[in-house]
């Protein structure tokens, strides 16, 4: 087997990250550590290199949580990509690999080679890169402005008790944060974790952990799950599941990549056929809605190629059907901050049909997001406590 050589290069924006090693993990190179952990100062990228030295050519195929971080890979040297993308590396080269923007920590990368002649089997080495963000923690208060105030005067005269169900545990956000944040606002918080294959979460012995942790902060605070697995409900003992307040789900995972990971449709850059997606989109909408969850998230969302023809794709017979069964089913329709989805024309549709309405951040770090969208929501659509959903 042909000798390995890595050379770390970390570059960051005014101050240098360090790095440590991590040795012990499944499939480790041999002559490298398994896992590489990085911290990384706000607002700073990361940059390392894998470089190798030999006579023989590997394929390295790189993965990583797409959800979390943004990935550049950058080959130099005797390589070449074949068709699904993956780095073809020669006799010697350098795989520099940058994580820069959107930055979610913890955030993996993971990394693994095989012979390039080697085609179906699994790949004997991997590398694994862990970011985590050090420094000054962000603040998870809301700021005293002027649509925060409003947005609190409207409630008070409306009897409306807000609750802000699309609070996620991640990116330094902690159930003692959202606690915190309750106190100062006055909106209630929620704790909630991604499960899923490719998520941290996929056993019931963690989302059990999760729901006891999160109820030991504040016993009245709703712990809930986003289900990313469109089989999740086989997958959760039932006696798991009703340890969470709340299910939600989003739209916003479809299909597999030929890797054979999830298809985030927040990457997809190209559609050649949007008539023919979006029919498989509204199925895949309408399949969601018959799994036993509590919340859609971000309805009628439409990925970045498509977003300019959302009039034309999302009908207003395919807006019915969606919000029909979403009533039928009992499943809130969120109003999301900083998202422009849905649309008004679908909020109007969705008060007309009688459908209730979740509000949520979607949040990646501890920093408060905009509710403007919110307050517009509730003054636009006139919205009483009667439309404005509770488990």
């Amino acid at each position: 087997m042909k000798t390995l050589c890595m050379v770390v290069a970390l570059v960051a924006a005014g101050t240098s990250a360090a790095a440590q090693f991590k040795n012990g993990t499944a499939f480790a190179l041999k002559d490298v550590p398994g896992e590489l952990v990085v911290e990384r100062r706000a607002g700073e990228s990361v940059r390392f290199a894998l470089e190798e030295n030999g006579t023989t050519g590997y394929l390295w195929a790189a993965e990583w949580n797409t959800n979390e971080c943004d990935v550049v890979l950058d080959h130099r040297g005797a390589a070449a990509k074949n068709a699904r993308g993956e780095l073809l590396c020669g006799a010697a080269g350098t795989l520099d690999v940058a994580v820069t923007s959107k930055i979610y920590t913890p955030a993996r990368v993971e990394f693994a080679y095989r012979r390039p002649w080697e085609k179906g089997v699994k790949p004997i080495r991997a590398l694994k890169l862990i970011v985590y963000t050090v420094g000054e923690a962000k603040s998870p208060i809301y700021p005293k402005n002027a649509v925060n105030r409003l947005l609190k005067e409207e409630c008070a005269k409306r009897g409306i008790v807000l609750t802000d169900w699309h609070l996620h545990v991640r990116g330094g956000m902690t159930p003692e944060m959202a606690h915190e944040r309750e106190k100062e606002s006055g909106i209630r918080s929620t704790a909630m974790e991604n499960h899923g294959r490719e998520w941290e979460i996929y056993d019931d012995a963690k989302l059990v952990a999760f729901a006891k942790r999160s109820r030991q902060v504040n016993p009245k605070m709703p712990v809930g799950i986003q289900v990313n697995d469109r089989d999740w409900f086989e997958k959760i003992a039932p006696e798991t599941r009703a340890q969470f307040d709340y299910v939600l789900a989003d739209t916003m995972i479809m299909g597999k990549l030929p890797s054979g990971r999830d298809n985030r449709l927040w990457m997809v850059k190209e559609i050649p056929d949007p008539d023919k997606w979006m029919e498989d989109y509204f199925a895949h909408t309408m399949r969601i809605l018959d799994e036993p969850i509590s919340i859609l998230a971000n309805p009628t969302y439409l990925p970045e190629p498509l977003a300019g023809d959302y009039d034309r794709l999302w009908t207003e017979e395919r807006m019915r059907a969606v919000i029909a069964k979403a009533v039928k089913k009992g499943v809130a329709l969120e109003i999301q901050a900083e998202s422009p989805y849905p649309r008004p024309k679908f909020l109007k549709l969705a008060k007309e049909m009688g459908a209730k309405f979740s509000f949520g951040t979607n949040n990646f770090d501890p920093s408060p997001k905009d509710l403007s969208r919110w307050l517009e929501a509730i003054v636009w659509l006139d919205l009483k406590p009667a439309d404005v959903w509770t488990p």
